[in-house]
């Protein structure tokens, strides 16, 4: 894994813009539904966020606002890992395109939220109430879920199994794309930290005596999250294609491909 092969999924949107749109839909969405949640159960976030005590009620707006917000995020991944595949076999595909085969695979879809918010609740809720070694073993069982599930979004989208079987098929790839998982990690986060900087040193600008540089930094801030979510996604397609079905597009980088048949 080199940064030739994480710069070659910046390229891909700067040929299809549209696929930095999808996480930007997923954010709005995200938010919308929790409002919404929000206002039909407290009348809105404040009252909530005002209770100096939580019982039965708000945990299980907790456990519903956060699987609506998984559910959400899952779907417009899909969407644009469906679009991601399309453009890798050359296609241009349209935000439609995207949408329309997250559509059709909402019931598995959904399944998979439900399954990774379950999850998600439960390691929560023993992190919460062990030791540091019972910390430590939830922790490890945390990032071994992650490996295993690194790839079920395209899985999802590429393959007609349920959200069982793509889970199974996600832990099969992952024997063989653990290291680059890791690999992957390590180089897009420090991209990442490279291109927020300006970010950073924009909203400092702006806290300090240069507010008319605030609305800059804010639209910053989305733009550039919504280009690295997007380039993770891509990279997650791009990797499941090639220990999936040994395919790769025509333009990824040859000497990349040494490093994953290692």
């Amino acid at each position: 894994m080199d940064w030739d092969l994480i710069g070659w999924s910046f390229t891909v949107i700067r040929r299809n813009k549209q696929l930095a749109v999808f996480p930007a839909l997923s954010a709005v969405a995200v938010l919308a539904g929790l409002w919404i949640l929000s206002l039909m159960a407290f009348g809105g976030l404040a009252p909530l966020l005002s209770r100096s005590r939580f019982g039965l009620t708000e945990y299980l707006w907790f456990a519903t606002a956060w699987l609506v917000a998984s559910f959400v995020t899952i779907f417009f991944n899909c969407a644009l890992a469906a679009c991601a595949d399309a453009a890798m076999s050359g296609a241009t595909p349209t935000l439609g395109y995207g949408l329309r085969h997250a559509t059709a695979r909402l019931g598995p879809i959904f399944l998979w939220s439900l399954i990774a918010t379950t999850i998600g609740l439960l390691l929560n809720a023993i992190e919460r109430r062990v030791s540091f070694l019972g910390k430590l073993t939830t922790w490890l069982f945390g990032f071994a879920w992650a490996t295993a599930t690194y790839l079920i979004i395209p899985v999802l989208i590429a393959e007609n199994g349920g959200a069982l079987a793509s889970l199974r098929r996600s832990s099969q790839l992952a024997r063989k794309t653990w290291g680059d998982q890791i690999v992957a990690a390590i180089r897009f986060g420090w991209r990442g930290v490279a291109v927020f900087l300006p970010c950073v040193v924009l909203f400092a600008a702006g806290l300090n005596g240069y507010p008319v540089v605030l609305p800059l930094a804010i639209a910053y801030l989305v733009i550039a999250a919504a280009i690295m979510s997007a380039a993770q996604g891509i990279f997650e397609v791009a990797l499941y294609r090639y220990a999936a079905r040994g395919e790769t597009p025509a333009d990824w980088p040859s000497h990349s491909l040494s490093i994953l048949t290692r």
